[in-house]
């Protein structure tokens, strides 16, 4: 009885994080358009991963020796991790580049939602994963929508341009998303708490993203410090400390699939501080997704539970 009410209480605490993230996360993509148009992207990167890097270690300062510990019986898992967080996070400040934070975000959590399926889910289990094949298909029309959205806001070929290399980067972003999730469960079983993963998985990113700016910089370096620690709080910081505990608690599998409320949450600030237009149409038709995907989620989370439930009575 006890394992069940603290199985359902870490359910809650998953589903609590997963809601923050979200909104943490759309918050973060739309400060990372504005700050590619105003800050050199090399130099944000290596601050903002800098000062999360930094933040992550302290936080842990009492247990550095034990994480160097681990991260010496993990090299590999730990190498792992840091190549896909590089090319992940160079995918979204790329991305943002070309496209709008809605339509990159609906693309990204699209591609790494079909990704995770089709990694944790081989073929021949499709007919008895039915629920997650229906949230799929409803992912990917999400993503339908808001690029029909964008293209319609945006005709012309400049933008059809700009929209196939926003998409690439998506794609890359994506699937190293999936991977990501799946390096920090391995991270998760190796003894890494949530912030002891964060504070050791953005060294390759930190360095690749400094020594890019310094060959390509030949000016003189002005390093806004304040707004670099903000950048720092409000793209690493909140979003994935919500998104490492929801992993923990829910699994990759689950997280990436309710992650989609994320482009709504864009959208709606966009519109609000005057990037978007506002189309009823567009927004009711997203919720309505999003509200879809997670019941089949939910039916299919049950699903599970009852078969779990079958086999421990049997047993």
């Amino acid at each position: 009885m006890k394992k069940t009410m603290n199985k359902e209480k870490n359910f809650n605490l998953g589903y609590a994080c997963i809601f923050l993230c979200c909104c943490a996360t759309a918050v973060s993509l739309v400060f990372i358009s504005h700050m590619n148009k105003t800050h050199n992207t090399m130099l944000s990167i290596f601050m903002t991963f800098s000062y999360a890097t930094l933040i992550f270690n302290l936080i842990n300062f009492k247990k550095i020796r034990h994480i160097y510990s681990l991260v010496l019986q993990n090299k590999k898992i730990l190498f792992r991790m840091n190549i896909v967080t590089l090319f992940n996070w160079l995918g979204t400040f790329m991305a943002l580049r070309y496209l709008d934070p809605a339509t990159a975000l609906c693309l990204i959590l699209g591609i790494l939602s079909v990704t995770i399926f089709l990694i944790s889910t081989p073929p021949h289990k499709f007919k008895s994963n039915k629920h997650l094949c229906f949230s799929m298909l409803l992912v990917l029309f999400s993503m339908g929508l808001v690029i029909k959205q964008n293209i319609a806001l945006n005709p012309g070929e400049a933008h059809l341009y700009n929209l196939m290399h926003g998409l690439a980067w998506c794609a890359l972003d994506g699937v190293t998303g999936a991977f990501i999730g799946m390096s920090s469960e391995a991270m998760g079983k190796a003894g890494f708490s949530v912030t002891q993963i964060l504070a050791t998985r953005f060294y390759l990113l930190t360095l690749v993203g400094g020594v890019v700016f310094l060959f390509m910089n030949h000016g003189p370096i002005v390093i806004d410090w304040k707004y670099y620690l903000l950048s720092s709080l409000l793209i690493v910081f909140f979003p994935l400390l919500m998104y490492q505990t929801a992993i923990r608690e829910l699994g990759t599998l689950l997280v990436s699939l309710l992650e989609p409320f994320s482009p709504v949450l864009a959208y709606i600030l966009q519109v609000v501080i005057g990037d978007y237009r506002f189309n009823v149409i567009m927004i009711s038709l997203l919720l309505l997704s999003c509200l879809a995907i997670v019941w089949f989620v939910r039916i299919e989370q049950a699903i599970q539970r009852k078969k779990h439930f079958i086999v421990a009575v049997g047993n």
